[in-house]
């Protein structure tokens, strides 16, 4: 993947009707100016970019089970070194707590030596009535879930993706919108939004170096639509490089190397928030091209819009509340123990940059209180 550069199929114009987040044809703007690409960034925009700065959030649950009293709950973080694994998996935790439970965190570093499976197995061995898994996927720990299953432990997964071939092993996933029942979809549709703001900011005229974070579902299903959302880009270039969680240090190096190899490309796509903290935003911005260079990231948490803020290698975020979705994963988990089936978060996403969405101060508020909507829910 990271040798090969993919150029938009000029059949794809076919398609461009069934793409939800593209706009090549719908550009409206201003032509981008290109003795000024920051000042074309600014000024370029499309129907569907607009969308996305309005948003795409639903509502929460108005109604479900009560909780039931006493239970104690295991949450394991993707890992914890990473600020996107902790900001969810704290707020699994302080949801559990909302709803009247014991809960505690167990670090999944990134999965070093294992350790989605260790933490997996530790709930079981101390008796906890339920795991909650954060963005790990059930190929990675599938053993541990059966032996959950047999132990009578209920599993919930969110912002991962259970098996696909033979028996589903998690008890049930949260499910972030009604548009997009399961989290493959939900992500495709985020790397749709990166590549509308890349198309629409630079007018349709884009070198573009995109980090792919390989060996994982939730990678694979933001490359896939990230390469969706680019198709119809006619004079759009893609440069795709890899990372795994075994790179994850490695991230500067790896953008750094694509730019020196792509000096034409003035355009960066990385996929979740905690690479462009890990070393894509320094490679941007300790480029000698750094004010020619948009970056656009992944899910606009408190570090990452400072970065936008003081122009520090950040240009943009797909801003998503991932603490709703560690709320969405307890409430999954209350129907769970009633019986039932989850339902629609009302989860969503804005785009969040210098023109639109971007607080003046601390993290990205999602529009929605989602934390007061679930308490009600559940007679908290």
């Amino acid at each position: 993947m990271s040798s090969k550069t993919w150029r938009r199929n000029p059949l794809a114009l076919l398609c461009a009707g069934m793409l939800a987040l593209t706009a090549c044809s719908s550009t409206t703007t201003t032509p981008p100016d290109t003795t000024n690409t920051a000042k074309a960034a600014e000024v370029t925009t499309s129907k569907a970019l607009d969308e996305l700065v309005k948003g795409t959030y639903g509502t929460p649950p108005t109604s479900a089970p009560p909780p039931p009293p006493g239970k104690k709950v295991w949450i394991v973080s993707c890992g914890q070194s990473a600020i996107g694994c902790q900001t969810g998996a704290e707020a699994a935790k302080e949801a559990a707590q909302a709803a009247g439970w014991q809960a505690q965190i167990c670090d999944g570093k990134l999965n070093a030596g294992g350790a989605f499976a260790q933490c997996v197995r530790q709930g079981v061995a101390a008796k906890q009535d339920a795991i909650i898994t954060e963005a790990i996927d059930c190929a990675d720990i599938q053993q541990p879930l059966r032996e959950a299953k047999a132990a009578g432990v209920l599993t919930v997964d969110f912002w991962g993706f259970d098996c696909d071939a033979g028996e589903k092993l998690f008890t049930a996933s949260a499910v972030p919108a009604e548009k997009y029942p399961t989290n493959a979809l939900y992500q495709e549709a985020i790397g749709r939004a990166r590549a509308e703001w890349i198309t629409a900011r630079s007018g349709g005229q884009a070198t573009v170096v995109e980090l792919v974070f390989q060996g994982t579902n939730i990678g694979a299903a933001l490359h896939r639509g990230f390469v969706e959302g680019m198709a119809p880009c006619a004079g759009c270039t893609v440069h795709p490089v890899d990372v795994t969680l075994t790179t994850f240090g490695d991230v500067r190096q790896i953008i750094e190397s694509a730019l020196l190899r792509h000096p034409d490309a003035t355009w960066v796509s990385v996929p979740l928030d905690s690479l462009v903290l890990a070393g894509a935003a320094q490679a941007v911005a300790g480029s000698p091209r750094r004010t020619e260079i948009k970056l656009i990231g992944g899910e606009g948490l408190p570090p990452n819009l400072n970065l936008i803020r003081e122009e520090q290698g950040q240009s943009a975020a797909v801003g998503q509340p991932i603490d709703w979705y560690g709320w969405a994963a307890v409430d999954t988990l209350i129907r769970a123990f009633a019986g039932q089936e989850p339902v629609s978060a009302g989860l969503g996403f804005q785009i969040v940059d210098s023109t639109a969405n971007l607080p003046k101060s601390g993290a990205y508020p999602a529009p929605v209180d989602f934390r007061a909507a679930y308490r009600k829910a559940w007679g908290r």
